[in-house]
């Protein structure tokens, strides 16, 4: 898991990981389509979304768009 997962400042951040090959429901549910997708929600509503993103900088967008 990417160390921003770990960050201080993202201690009211909640992660989640689903397992590509046996969570089928969930992935049609949230329209996943490909493996390394991170999805940031705030309450129910989607904020953001990535698929394959590595580069620190914009992964913490996606941390910081759920909080």
């Amino acid at each position: 898991m990417h160390r921003l997962s770990t960050d201080p400042e993202f201690t009211t951040v909640k992660v989640f990981k689903v397992d590509f090959d046996s969570s089928k429901d969930l992935l049609r549910q949230w329209k996943v389509t490909q493996q390394s997708t991170l999805i940031a929600f705030k309450g129910r509503a989607e904020r953001r979304r990535s698929t394959g993103e590595t580069e620190t900088g914009a992964l913490r967008k996606i941390f910081e768009a759920s909080r």
